[in-house]
């Protein structure tokens, strides 16, 4: 009785900080949506109201969690949250222009140092709570680095800071924490997740994973086609591999498994559809943001220069899909089972009018990121309330709420993931290591730009892996961009092709996140599942050597017949891939065929030499021609035996 008399009042105070939660999220997307257009916040303050709002938002949710489940310590989150708010009101009392310049030119004071070092236990905390070990780990690992530089070997080595010349630097200034990266996360980051979660609210996904299924049921393997196109259509809105996997990846997994793919390779093609989600357009993730804040390049320039390298990294899977479903002698759907086309898009062709709006924003108006986010969620929020003053006589009062609280709650992780890499950011430039690492690469690698891209690839891979892809892609920007750029690559072409294999981490193993996010789903072996990913997104790897030898495929900065001609060359070549890897292309391909296949790939891959690509080209028919003919002669022996 009396265990029960302290889980009442337990219970009131949960429902307090819940509504206390709602209101500062309420006010926090209210605050993103204001400071798109309005200019009378300065940025430095933009930035620290965005970190301490969702510090504070996070510990209180902590606070509740801990509440609810009746844990004694739960008061301690309270008490963080509390100081987070007091840090914080420090910051943004000294954070105006004239204080940052005084603090330049004389230093920090005590208690500045004081309340940065707070601010910097409070991002490692809340990123290590949020997004895992591995960041908060690489972070820690580089302040090290910059307090014990002289105890370095002597290829890394620098003169050292002390705590305080750190603490400044990376809390007190525009170079760390409320550096670049953090800038992308409040003025574009945190727009489309509310775009995203409005979208979710209002009812999209079902019509995405419908449109999907009218699209591709009637084919071969037909679940498994339709995951590969819903997971494109979800990921290329919310920007998150592991959030797609779990959206679309419910309702996917278990109809491929149902129509007869093995439970690996099920998990497999949506953590590679999933992962793919975040370089296709228009979104793209909070990655693509930060790309643009960071590089200076246009965010509808990164879009248009991914369109192409998006759709090919799809038909590779595509392809693959297919050979898999003829391989197990899959059929298609039943018609009668599958939605209707024409049913599903009369009742929710509205879903598709704030994604069209977005592209025609970005791409048609040049509007900037942060006003087209504006245009689309005003569009998304007109169709929505038509949608349910319409079809259910109501005001959607409760989506909208709800969006914008979950938006808040979305953003924490992508935030502290900016916010931990700003630390990383901010010891590469105040220790110079960025262009210590350049001069290591183009020794290693000799000046060959091939070794280069190899070295830079597998350094991607790595850094990115267990991190989500905003904190891979800047950490691995930060240390692999400028090799490439003095190597003579352009900017856009180095920063997607950075960006491209820190996004590539999430299938790679042994820490391929998506593919162990889809294994849950599946009930298969994480191990298997995550070489299974690794092999279908095998033909992807080699895509983004394509736009660094020739960055026509990128489309920026280049003429139409030479975007053209070299995307249909790596679409061929993309499809000999996939049948090579696959080994089945009617029927089961000998050794001998799939090595000639792979040739002609690599020979057409090869830039600059159009006899090679005649040559490749040449090739491959022959062997398709080949590989048909043994095909027939193949069935009709097995015929003639039966």
């Amino acid at each position: 009785m009396e265990k029960e008399s302290l889980k009442a009042p337990a219970k009131n105070i949960a429902k307090l900080i819940m509504l206390i939660i709602t209101t500062l999220s309420l006010i926090g997307s209210i605050f993103h949506i204001y400071i798109a257009y309005s200019t009378s916040i300065s940025v430095i303050q933009q930035r620290v109201f965005h970190v301490f709002l969702l510090i504070i938002v996070y510990y209180l949710y902590q606070f509740k969690g801990g509440l609810e489940k009746n844990k004694k310590y739960s008061v301690l989150f309270a008490l963080v949250a509390f100081i987070t708010l007091i840090v914080g009101t420090y910051f943004l009392m000294n954070t105006s222009i004239q204080a940052m310049l005084k603090r330049g030119i004389g230093g920090a004071s005590e208690l500045d140092i004081l309340m940065g070092v707070v601010l910097i236990i409070l991002v490692l905390d809340v990123t290590r709570r949020t997004v895992g070990f591995a960041l908060t780990v690489i972070s820690g690992i580089f302040m090290i680095y910059a307090l014990f530089g002289p105890h370095m070997p002597e290829i890394i080595a620098h003169k050292g800071y002390d705590i305080p010349y750190i603490t400044n630097y990376i809390t007190w200034t525009m170079e760390g924490i409320f550096g670049t990266t953090i800038g992308a996360s409040v003025s574009f980051v945190a727009l489309y997740i509310i775009f995203g979660e409005l979208l979710e609210k209002f009812g999209a996904g079902k019509f995405f994973i419908d449109i999907a299924y009218a699209l591709t049921g009637r084919m071969k393997g037909g679940p498994a086609e339709a995951s590969v196109v819903s997971s494109a259509l979800m990921g290329s809105i919310n920007g998150s591999a592991v959030a797609n996997v779990v959206t679309t990846g419910t309702f996917t997994i278990p109809l491929m498994k149902k129509v007869g793919y093995k439970p690996d390779f099920a998990g497999a093609v949506e953590a590679v559809a999933s992962t793919g989600g975040q370089l296709l357009p228009p979104v793209m993730g909070a990655a693509a943001f930060v790309m643009a804040d960071i590089t200076g390049i246009s965010y509808a320039n990164i879009v248009i220069a991914a369109i192409i390298p998006g759709i090919l990294y799809y038909l590779s899977l595509g392809v693959s899909v297919y050979l898999e479903a003829d391989k197990l002698g899959l059929d298609a759907e039943s018609k009668e089972s599958l939605p209707k086309l024409k049913q599903v898009i009369k009742e929710g062709w509205y879903y598709a009018l704030p994604i069209v709006m977005l592209i025609v924003a970005l791409l048609g108006l040049k509007l900037s990121a942060n006003y087209s986010a504006i245009f689309a969620i005003a569009v998304l929020l007109v169709v929505g309330c038509i949608k349910c003053i319409v079809k259910e006589k109501r005001f959607p009062i409760l989506e909208i709420k709800e969006s914008l609280v979950n938006a808040v709650k979305t953003t924490i992780p992508v935030a502290m993931a900016c916010a931990c890499a700003g630390i990383v950011i901010g010891i590469v430039s105040m220790t110079g290591i960025g262009v210590k690492f350049t001069s290591i690469v183009f020794k290693l690698s000799g000046g060959n730009l091939f070794l280069m891209l190899l070295m830079i690839m597998f350094a991607c891979i790595i850094m990115g892996m267990g991190l989500p892809s905003t904190a891979a892609y800047i950490i691995a920007a930060t240390i692999g961009v400028p090799p490439l750029i003095q190597a003579g690559i352009t900017p856009i072409a180095a920063n997607m092709f950075v960006f491209y294999f820190a996004i590539m981490s999430f299938i790679t193993p042994p820490v391929a996140i998506s593919a162990y996010a889809a294994a849950g789903i599946a009930n298969s072996s994480a191990g298997k599942t995550g070489l299974q990913a690794f092999v279908l997104g095998l033909s992807g790897f080699i895509i983004p050597f394509v736009y660094v030898y020739n960055p026509a495929l990128l489309i920026i900065e280049s003429s139409a017949g030479s975007t053209i001609y070299i995307a249909v060359l790596t679409t061929i070549a993309i499809v000999m891939m996939a049948i090579a890897i696959s080994g089945w292309f009617i029927n089961r391909i000998p050794v001998i065929l799939r090595i000639a296949f792979v040739a002609s790939a690599i020979l057409m891959f090869i830039q600059g030499n159009r006899i090679f690509d005649f040559l490749g080209l040449a090739c491959g028919v022959a062997t398709f021609i080949i590989t048909i003919l043994n095909s027939r002669k193949n069935k009709i022996k097995q015929a003639k035996e039966i």
